[in-house]
């Protein structure tokens, strides 16, 4: 019988150990891409698994594509030296708007705080290394509420800004928040080789400009972060989307209600 043709695209976000939601320890990081190579598996950026799937009709076997939402400085402090180890790679998503500054598009996780993000020289440093730089808009709205001259403007433009500073096409796309609307999917059609939601899951047969993730943040435990990696855990993904699905129609009834 031929294996599902499936792909487990990991998100991270900042690297450190303030315990925040969008946060895992770097100690945790360098076992989980020990754990990858222990169990015979290789880590790649979302374009390297894209252009596979281009080109044989499946996405690569034994392959994990590695993803960093946001730009955080400590990735380049962090994770760039594990992965080179490793000889690995990932893709980083920039929000083009906050390079050289901080996360300060939206009040921040209480215990993760202000963060430096990477900046334009440390950025071409990633991709001169074989990291792919992906983007993530200029400022990092929520895509189902600005104009299409603003979609426009913060999808596009991110895309130029980062290929002004890297000298490299800009193939990938990460919605802010993992919000998808319409006309965001077709203008990251138009753009990008893929894009990335927040949709729990592993990616399958999916609409390339709305693939599903599985965030590290609630598989820190190595033998669940294992399973998850070599497909033994889809059942039990798909089971928690479908309570993610039914807890937000609960809040939606709920506040139609109390209106």
């Amino acid at each position: 019988m031929t294996a599902p043709d499936r792909l487990t695209i990991l998100t991270y976000h900042s690297l450190d150990d303030t315990g925040s939601v969008v946060s895992i320890p770097p100690s945790l990081f360098v076992q989980q891409m020990q754990s990858l190579t222990e169990i015979g598996f290789q880590g790649i950026s979302l374009g390297q698994a894209l252009d596979n799937r281009r080109s044989t009709g499946r996405w690569p076997e034994h392959r994990v594509a590695i993803t960093f939402d946001d730009g955080f400085a400590n990735f380049h402090k962090h994770a760039l030296p594990v992965l080179t180890r490793y000889g690995f790679s990932a893709t980083v998503f920039i929000v083009t708007g906050h390079v050289g500054q901080d996360n300060d598009w939206a009040p921040p996780p209480d215990e993760l705080g202000r963060q430096p993000m990477l900046s334009w020289p440390q950025i071409k440093e990633l991709s001169d290394a074989g990291i792919e730089i992906g983007a993530h808009t200029r400022t990092h709205p929520d895509l189902c509420k600005v104009s299409a001259k603003e979609l426009d403007t913060e999808i596009a433009g991110s895309v130029a800004d980062i290929e002004q500073h890297i000298d490299q096409p800009v193939k990938t796309f990460a919605y802010p928040y993992g919000y998808v609307s319409p006309a965001a999917t077709s203008v990251a059609a138009k753009l990008f080789h893929g894009a990335v939601t927040t949709r729990l899951g592993r990616a399958g047969n999916d609409d390339p400009t709305q693939l599903p993730r599985v965030d590290t943040y609630y598989f820190k435990h190595l033998p669940a972060f294992r399973a998850v990696v070599e497909g033994r855990s889809d059942a039990y993904l798909a089971l928690r989307r479908w309570g993610r699905v039914a807890g937000r129609l609960v809040r939606a009834v709920t506040t139609r209600n109390s209106a």
